[in-house]
């Protein structure tokens, strides 16, 4: 029943001040998709719902797309799925995602792929897929030039005296912080020579169990868990461009997982099962980079076993096999 009520109120919000962001129909007409946001004008302090509603034939069989925890730069924290029939031979699907933005401002939104069969028997279940374009979503902020005006505030001793206090403790984190990234550079320029002559007769596999034993041993996520997940997903990415010749330093999580299927899917250089795996482990440290979960130590040693594994199952001897096939 709460369910229900909560379904219907997101219905409601959605119709009553909803905007389109972008809509695609398929060449016969079968199906057509399209990206909506509620509110229609969004702020930074709004509980933001994103639906993509998808219209078709009864005759179709539409598999809704599966997001993970990121949709680009933006935090999915609950979605929900419900059907409605417009006509007796005709459907309309909808996926509501409740998202955070992670700042103001215009936020991508990248192109969704829908797969759909078509049921009737003299077709014989053919599948197809319709592409839903990428967009935008604008983010407004909840500041506004005349409330961060200064023109109203009055000079007072004691004010200034409190951000005179203020200020000095703001400059001894900054030297901290500066003195621990010095620090760790320091660590990492000194152990660079070594490492690279060792690196140049070693193959891939060899070089990231090696960077991730440097970076294990350089205890940065004692430090800086933020950026030690920076560095964990650093080296399986370059792990994955250096046996796929893929070369994509600047993909999102979600835009990364799509290259290496589009390049390897009719060579099944990535096994499904192998695929969920990089999925579960990158988005995992999307959590910690962006969307600020603090790991306990069990998680992070998790997220580094999850690393480990995925470099030794991704071997040239996936690829190469599945070359040999006609």
């Amino acid at each position: 029943m709460n369910l229900l009520v909560v379904i219907l109120v997101i219905g409601t919000s959605i119709v009553s001040e909803s905007q389109r962001l972008v809509e695609t129909t398929s060449d016969d007409g079968q199906i057509r998709a399209a990206w909506n946001v509620s509110p229609a004008n969004p702020q930074l302090s709004d509980t933001i719902l994103l639906t993509l509603e998808i219209e078709a034939d009864s005759t179709l069989h539409v598999e809704m797309p599966v997001f993970g925890s990121m949709l680009g730069e933006l935090e999915i924290v609950q979605n929900t799925e419900q059907t409605t029939n417009i006509t007796p031979n005709r459907e309309t699907k909808q996926l509501v995602l409740q998202v955070i933005p992670q700042h103001d401002g215009k936020t991508p939104i990248w192109q969704t792929t829908i797969h759909y069969t078509d049921q009737r028997k003299e077709l014989q279940g053919k599948s197809y897929s319709l592409t839903v374009p990428a967009t935008e979503l604008e983010i407004k902020s909840t500041v506004t030039p005349e409330s961060a005006s200064l023109d109203n505030i009055s000079a007072s001793p004691d004010i200034f005296e409190f951000h005179s206090i203020h200020f000095l403790w703001i400059i001894l984190a900054v030297i901290v912080i500066v003195l621990v990234i010095v620090l760790f550079l320091l660590i990492r320029f000194l152990r660079k020579p070594a490492t690279a002559s060792s690196e140049s007769h070693l193959t891939p596999q060899e070089i990231a169990l090696q960077r991730l034993a440097l970076l294990l041993d350089s205890r940065l996520h004692e430090m800086d868990v933020k950026n030690f997940f920076v560095e964990l997903t650093g080296i399986v990415r370059w792990y994955i461009e250096q046996q796929t010749n893929l070369r994509a330093p600047e993909l999102t999580t979600e835009e990364f997982l799509h290259e290496i299927t589009q390049q390897w899917e009719h060579r099944s250089a990535l096994p499904p099962e192998l695929r969920d795996r990089l999925r579960l482990f990158l988005e995992s440290a999307d959590m910690v980079k962006f969307a600020r979960f603090q790991p306990s130590h069990d998680e992070t040693m998790l997220g580094v076993r999850r690393a480990e594994e995925f470099i030794f199952q991704f071997t040239p001897q996936i690829i190469s096999q599945d070359n040999q096939q006609p």
